[in-house]
């Protein structure tokens, strides 16, 4: 049963993680929109231009969106886990680096710095909660 709670909090970090990164875009698009034209890309070149058009604020709220889904995510996942926070905060973060990975693919060549900080954000992050989360309970200790 202890290892069916470790998926369940791994997953159900991510998850939660994932609300936050997509919840801080839709917040970050609403401030400062996608114009129109470049919201429907279907070529490569469609997208290259859309990457091209995005700020480099708009990637660092990103990647800080994904920071905060990480920190919350790994939190959340310590505490349903309770145990081998290191494990479950590991997988969180594993799970969220696949963000990384999937704007890697769309930004490749432009930006490389951006899917590398959202790698580091997701790890470093998720584990960070789920650190902050074992030292303030207590018995949620790596």
């Amino acid at each position: 049963m202890t290892h069916l709670r470790k998926i369940v909090a791994a997953i159900l970090g991510a998850v939660v993680g994932s609300a936050c990164l997509l919840l801080v875009g839709a917040i970050a698009n609403a401030i400062d929109p996608t114009p129109p034209e470049l919201m429907d890309p279907q070529t490569p070149e469609a997208v290259a231009e859309r990457v091209d058009a995005t700020t480099t604020m708009t990637w660092v709220v990103v990647i800080g969106g994904l920071a905060l889904g990480a920190f919350v995510g790994g939190a959340l996942g310590a505490r349903v886990a309770r145990d081998k926070t290191v494990w479950v905060t590991g997988s969180v973060g594993s799970l969220l680096s696949l963000w990384a990975v999937y704007t890697f693919y769309i930004v490749f060549p432009e930006v490389l710095w951006a899917p590398a900080g959202m790698l580091v954000a997701a790890v470093l992050f998720s584990h960070l909660g789920g650190v902050i989360l074992s030292r303030g309970g207590g018995k949620h200790a790596a």
